[in-house]
């Protein structure tokens, strides 16, 4: 889920040197143009950091959400949106790593906030930024769809 601004930067880039790839080998103009899809091996290291970062990030937001009763459903929605440009093993690598962080995330809020009362309390004063984290989430999967749906070779 992905970094879904870094995916929908490389995405884009991707496409472009596939395009670039295409007229320079003469594909372009055979009709032989080769999909592309984007994998891990395709990120810089920094980027991959980058990633990973944000994959900590999504797992948090939806953990906290979930443990106050809203489902995001990032799984799904990151699959919907980059599904076509995106290797499914780097997908599948991304969607583990998740699970496995806001599965501790998730266990981590009902250990320390579970009772009622103070569950109550946590997600009210979360209310407002939760809110805001749902926005810019919302936002960078319809940046990431609009970049994939833009890629003439993925």
């Amino acid at each position: 889920m992905l970094g879904i601004r870094q995916l929908a930067w490389l995405m884009a880039a991707a496409c472009a040197i596939a395009a670039f790839a295409a007229i320079d080998t003469g594909k372009a103009q055979t009709g032989a143009i080769v999909p592309v899809k984007l994998g891990l091996g395709s990120m810089s290291k920094s980027d991959q950091v980058n990633l990973w970062k944000l994959v900590d990030e999504y797992a948090t937001v939806d953990a906290l959400q979930e443990f106050c009763g809203t489902k995001l459903n990032l799984q799904r929605r990151a699959q919907s949106a980059v599904g076509a440009c995106v290797e499914g093993a780097a997908l599948r690598r991304v969607f583990a790593t998740f699970r496995i962080k806001k599965a501790k995330y998730l266990k981590d809020w009902e250990t320390l906030h579970g009772e009622p009362e103070r569950r109550k309390q946590i997600c009210e004063h979360f209310k407002g930024k939760l809110r805001e984290y749902t926005k810019i989430m919302n936002g960078q999967f319809a940046q990431a769809a609009t970049a994939c749906r833009n890629c003439f070779f993925c």
